[in-house]
């Protein structure tokens, strides 16, 4: 039984959140077939079309990178007007 709503927002929105400061999610298809209550064939489905939208990159097995970042409210530090 789903727990979760399985859409490609909300798998991307989970991978966004459990990846490091880089951009680097360790987790595969196993792993989102488990979080969301899903058959893995699915969730593999699931990452090809995000990485076919753009929004994230395979670069090794297990190791995803999310490639689309969403843009700061605010500015950095580096970006401030003096």
């Amino acid at each position: 039984m789903r727990t979760r709503y399985f859409g490609w927002e909300y798998v991307f929105e989970h991978i966004f959140q459990h990846c490091d400061r880089d951009g680097l999610w360790n987790g595969d298809a196993a792993s989102v077939a488990a979080d969301f209550h899903v058959p893995e064939d699915e969730a593999d489905e699931m990452l090809s079309d995000l990485a076919d939208r753009g929004l994230i990159e395979k670069l090794a097995p297990g190791t995803f990178a999310v490639v689309k970042w969403p843009e700061r409210d605010e500015p950095g530090e580096e970006q401030e007007a003096y």
